[in-house]
């Protein structure tokens, strides 16, 4: 359930880039990564044992 934000935000960030309001899309992808990055790190270390 939790992994649909970052789908959810990066469809509001190509929404706000697809109607020219660039910095405010460039900024909720930048949130995607950065919740992406958040979960590889906590799913990799505690179900991969890849320590990052």
């Amino acid at each position: 359930m939790y992994m649909f934000l970052p789908f959810l935000t990066a469809f509001i960030g190509l929404v706000l880039v697809w109607f020219e309001k660039r910095l405010a899309g460039l900024m909720v992808l930048a949130i995607t990564v950065g919740i992406l990055m958040l979960w590889f790190r906590v799913h990799a270390t505690s179900h991969l044992n890849i320590s990052l």
